[in-house]
């Protein structure tokens, strides 16, 4: 295959594989989806939240779920696959029709929902991605680390402890703060700092397993997100690498939570720290395939230096997914996207993708800040679309919808780097979000107007 022009030979391979068939997404966010809409077969998105807005789609095959219930939830603690509800049941319904006919599915991560799907409307349908069961196993972080610590790979040195031998983490805490971590989260759900023994009980996390992890805390260190995919034969491209925003004051109420990514600031660390990390990054993929792994993941990282700790791995896209897209588009080559759909479809990989260090090169000064409501209670919109000032932009505007707590009021596109460290942001950055939160009040009060 020519690599002159990567992306468009991806674009003709996949229209080539796809044919007569439709193409559907289903995920968590509409937006997610914009790469498909280069291919040909792309009929239909299906999200939990952020319709895609695509001129070309029919109103029926651009649906949201929130967009029937009226309600914005918290993605993090949020599963299709549990919720019982009217608005959820017709969401489920709309999507079934669509793959009433010859298709291919691609989902954001695995669920039940489609696994199911895949199964029972296996005449007509093509699941783009891996089925829960199989994928479950790469969400289990113990698991995950232990094995990558296996071949080599640096992790933060997680000890595991019983719920009823708290006290091993007591006296850990004499040598400085520690980190507890769930054995299964997203989006920084089941994370939680102590410094004091006395918080070691409140911040115990919470969860069907009887352990949890639990590590010395990283001072100092910038986190980074990498993402990948995984093909057939084991070969695995690279996409563009950004420091992750974690935990900033004011854009979510979880102390590890997700809040963006700046693919500026990576530009800052060293070669020698981009070099291990884009060997981590094969190494990982590496083990992913031995395990029968296929399509897009992700991995967060710490750097300090030159040194890099691997935390976990992310075996699905990610939320820096969106933007990573649009830069890969800039600079033509293949998007992690229009990868997973091709991995999934057994083509190969079939172009040089650039290394962590040629992305770096190449990729311009811009990030992007998810905005949560922090508060305990719901949020509405009380003052229309935000303003626009300068060359920001804001995405997945919560219009008419009731944001519960730990949802997203809006995503703020920044021209520029936006972070010095992952865990805060500019003064012009917060200056307006600030200005963006004045247009929301607790919907209660807003009700009895």
């Amino acid at each position: 295959m020519s690599t002159n022009d990567p992306r468009r030979t991806r674009i003709a391979e996949l229209n080539q594989a796809i044919g007569h068939r439709t193409l559907v997404w289903f995920g968590i966010r509409g937006e997610d989806a914009a790469p498909l809409l280069a291919l040909d077969a792309f009929g239909g998105s299906f999200s939990v939240t952020s319709q895609l807005g695509s001129a070309t789609l029919a109103a029926t095959r651009d649906l949201t779920l929130e967009g029937s219930s009226g309600v914005r939830v918290d993605l993090d603690r949020y599963d299709l696959d549990f919720d019982p509800s009217a608005a959820a049941e017709i969401f489920r319904n709309e999507l079934v029709s669509a793959l009433s006919t010859d298709c291919v599915l691609v989902t954001y991560r695995p669920s039940r929902f489609t696994s199911d799907l895949a199964f029972s409307m296996e005449d007509t349908l093509t699941l783009a991605g891996m089925y829960k069961d199989r994928q479950l196993g790469f969400e289990h972080k113990p698991w995950v680390e232990t094995r990558l610590a296996g071949r080599g790979i640096r992790t933060l040195d997680w000890g595991y402890v019983a719920d009823a031998r708290r006290s091993i983490a007591v006296r850990r805490l004499e040598s400085g703060p520690l980190v507890l971590r769930a054995n299964r989260d997203s989006g920084g759900v089941g994370i939680t700092l102590v410094k004091r023994p006395e918080e070691l009980e409140e911040c115990w996390p919470t969860q069907s397993d009887s352990f949890v992890a639990v590590a010395r805390y990283l001072e100092d260190a910038i986190p980074v997100n990498l993402s990948g995919c995984v093909f057939a034969d084991g070969s695995v491209s690279c996409h563009p690498p950004s420091v992750q925003l974690i935990g900033i004051e004011s854009m979510t109420s979880r102390p590890f939570g997700y809040c963006g990514n700046d693919f500026g600031l990576v530009k800052d660390l060293t070669p020698s720290a981009l070099d291990n990390l884009q060997d981590m990054l094969l190494r990982v993929g590496s083990w992913l395939h031995d395990e029968r792994y296929l399509g897009a993941f992700g991995i967060d990282a710490l750097v300090r230096d030159d040194d890099v700790y691997f935390t976990e791995v992310n075996a699905r896209m990610q939320g820096s997914t969106a933007l990573s897209a649009q830069i890969a588009q800039r600079l033509d080559f293949p998007d992690l996207v229009l990868d997973h759909v091709a991995a999934s479809l057994r083509l190969g990989m079939g172009y040089q993708p650039p290394t962590l260090r040629e992305w770096v090169s190449m990729q311009p000064d811009v990030s992007h800040l998810v905005v949560h409501n922090s508060l305990e209670a719901q949020l509405v919109n009380v003052a229309g679309d935000p303003d626009i000032v300068g060359s920001e932009r804001w995405t997945q505007d919560p219009t008419d919808l009731t944001v519960d707590p730990g949802g997203v009021l809006g995503r703020l596109i920044w021209p520029d780097r936006i972070t010095c460290d992952g865990f805060s942001i500019c003064d012009d950055a917060r200056l307006t979000v600030d200005l963006r939160r004045a247009n929301f009040a607790e919907a209660e009060a807003t009700i009895c107007v």
